[in-house]
């Protein structure tokens, strides 16, 4: 399998290293930056193109797979440009876009050649995840689910990330969370959200706070108040458990008849190797069986729309 991965930052380093050990794969690093792409295909032992996307899609073979390790504001299009191109499975850094309208050229590009394209939600390939998806399912019932995807607004607004990124930080960072929990819980059939104040490189919104129930009849409760101190969580009552991932890395579970959460032994060593869940989720993507895990472009168009949308005020 002949792969490109489309970038050369520190996203698309930690995409090298899981690649690197992966056997039987050929990886071209395609960018625009000669000295980076230069020392990551060196470090690697990977071949390198520093004449830009476009310039390699009219000079080199079409590769079989391409993974998108691009700011943010330039992924769809990138995107787009490989799937016209005829690359049969391409896999997009999360959250993909901006929009859900930049996803629509996509899709209809999709439909016609019949590509695969997803979202990396590296987190939904986390050694804790995987474990509490074990438990959800032995569970047979979700009965309630809160999460919190606080940002640390100090830190971000010294980021030399560009103001339009930042403008959508709930979409472009804290959406790992969200997807997170309603991909174990089931999606949102009623949402109502609030969302007050604002920061001067989050004009939208400061304090999210909201209800609902999904599909599978959880009911669920979120807040993040970007004002403040706080981390990302994530809690699920099932029947006889409480799961607790905070950190989403580790997972602890309180049991019927116990105040005490125990932090439960999981075989994490890939997570500890390379940047969590993305060893697994490069894995999934390369397979020649779609895994069901992945996000695929329909699920990300239709969250953006129904749920990120509703929570942000975007």
């Amino acid at each position: 399998m002949s792969i490109w991965l489309v970038g050369a930052g520190p996203m698309a380093s930690t995409y090298a290293k899981v690649l690197s050990s992966l056997t039987n794969r050929s990886v071209t690093i395609i960018a625009n930056t000669p000295i980076r792409s230069k020392v990551l295909a060196e470090k690697y032992g990977m071949n390198y193109f520093a004449g830009g996307l476009q310039n390699a899609l009219k000079s080199l073979p079409i590769p079989d797979a391409a993974i998108i390790a691009l700011p943010v504001d330039i992924l769809a299009k990138a995107a787009y440009e490989l799937v016209v191109a005829g690359v049969s499975k391409v896999l997009i850094e999360k959250p993909g876009c901006l929009s859900s309208d930049e996803l629509l050229p996509i899709i209809t590009a999709v439909k016609k050649h019949e590509n695969f394209v997803a979202i990396a939600y590296n987190r939904r390939y986390l050694s804790s995840v995987i474990e509490a998806r074990k438990r959800i399912k032995s569970a047979e019932k979700i009965l309630s689910v809160n999460f919190e995807f606080c940002e640390d607004a100090p830190r971000i607004e010294a980021l030399s990330t560009p103001l339009l990124i930042k403008e959508k930080w709930l979409l472009a960072n804290s959406s790992h969370v969200i997807d997170l929990a309603f991909h174990l819980c089931g999606q949102p059939s009623e949402i109502r959200s609030e969302i007050s104040g604002s920061l001067g490189w989050h004009p939208k919104g400061a304090d999210f706070r909201g209800t609902g129930i999904t599909n599978k009849g959880a009911n669920f409760s979120y807040l993040a108040d970007w004002r403040g101190p706080g981390r990302w969580g994530l809690e699920i009552i099932l029947p006889n458990e409480r799961l607790i991932l905070r950190p989403i890395e580790k997972l602890s579970v309180m049991q019927r008849g116990s105040f005490e959460p125990k932090q439960i032994k999981i075989e994490d060593q890939l997570d500890k190797d390379y940047k969590p869940g993305l060893y697994l989720q490069t894995k999934a993507f390369l397979s020649d069986e779609i895994d069901a895990t992945l996000v695929t472009l329909e699920e990300q168009f239709n969250l953006i729309k129904n749920v990120y949308n509703p929570i942000s005020n975007y």
